[in-house]
């Protein structure tokens, strides 16, 4: 039975992209191996430690959402605590309510174009408002 993953692992920030390419290639050869999809990579990029690992004051950082087998986690600490240019490294299991459409990347040109619109209306709203309830509230009076 497949399980859902979240794995967090901070990189030596020093190394090139092609380093980090190879890294990434390496984990994902251990993931498939071991009958597992990666679902969403994500790179949280370079920050601050809040206290030096490896006299290093800071790391990149990389976020994981993974399925697969139980005994597919093993082998990625093990290759996680192996490779030296890995500072720190935590997997998890996520909780059982958790779906996998919740983890899987969001489309972004979605995003992009709902807030045009939405400027503009708010722009021209105002205007109006504000004279429309001025004109109404001495009306009302008036009729009282």
């Amino acid at each position: 039975m497949n399980h859902l993953y979240e794995s967090m692992f901070i990189v030596n920030p020093d190394l090139g992209e092609e380093e980090q390419e190879k890294i990434s290639d390496r984990l994902n050869a251990t993931i498939e191996k071991n009958k597992g999809l990666i679902i969403r990579k994500d790179d949280l990029g370079i920050k601050s430690l809040a206290y030096k690992i490896n006299k290093k004051p800071r790391g990149h950082y990389f976020l994981l959402y993974i399925e697969g087998p139980g005994t597919m986690v093993p082998e990625i600490e093990r290759f996680l605590r192996i490779d030296e240019n890995i500072m720190r490294s935590v997997v998890i299991k996520l909780e059982p309510g958790v779906k996998r459409e919740d983890l899987e990347p969001k489309e972004e040109p979605e995003a992009d174009s709902a807030p045009e619109p939405v400027a503009e209306s708010p722009a021209e709203a105002p205007e109006e408002l504000p004279a429309e309830p001025a004109e109404q509230t001495p009306q009302e009076e008036v009729t009282e």
